[in-house]
């Protein structure tokens, strides 16, 4: 995994890519694992204890707050505003893609409707 942050972070400087080194990596990663190049299994130990520090990744941007703090008092408004909207467009965003996908997919196994929308007393009899 650590490799695949530095290959990554590698690709974006090479091709000035508007996404962080990591989130290249990650994509990489996730490109290799579907066509089979390397098993999921090969990555377990490394995520495993990933996921039993997790939290020890969360004191840097809470150390950030704190020292910044009259920033946030300042701009809490803006900020407040920012991640509604922001929260908002992830919200729509995600339900379209989701009504997207379940359009595909009936059209492509040959189903009518995937999830039935509402169901009726009368239809059950």
């Amino acid at each position: 995994m650590y490799g695949f942050y530095w290959i990554g972070n590698l690709v974006q400087a090479v091709l000035h890519l508007p996404l962080t080194g990591s989130i290249v990596g990650m994509l990489l990663l996730f490109i290799v694992i579907q066509l089979g190049w390397i098993r999921i299994s090969w990555g377990e130990e490394g995520s495993s204890w990933l996921q039993s520090n997790l939290q020890l990744l969360f004191i840097p941007p809470t150390v950030g707050i704190i020292n910044h703090f009259d920033f946030f008092r300042a701009n809490t408004v803006l900020l407040v505003l920012g991640l509604i909207v922001s929260t908002l467009i992830t919200c729509l965003l995600s339900a379209k893609i989701s009504e997207w996908l379940m359009a595909w997919r009936s059209t492509h196994q040959g189903k009518k409707e995937a999830i039935p929308c509402s169901h009726s007393s009368s239809d059950s009899e």
